[in-house]
């Protein structure tokens, strides 16, 4: 009998909204929303933080940091 195979960690992006702000979003490997950011952040740093506030199972997930 085989082990059964790691599940792929989930997938947190920071992101700049076209309002210029800073947004955090979680995803499951099936693409599905589970968490994301209430407001917008001035900041990629405040977004950040903001994240590992209501995500801190930090070995559960890839951390994206969207390119500006």
């Amino acid at each position: 009998m085989s082990a059964d195979p790691m599940p792929a960690p989930d997938t947190v992006r920071i992101y700049q909204d076209s309002l210029g702000e800073w947004r955090w979003i979680r995803r499951p490997s099936t693409g599905r929303t589970v968490n994301e950011s209430i407001a917008g952040f001035p900041t990629r740093g405040a977004a950040n933080a903001d994240n590992s506030f209501w995500n801190q199972d930090t070995l559960n997930y890839l951390l994206e940091q969207a390119r500006t």
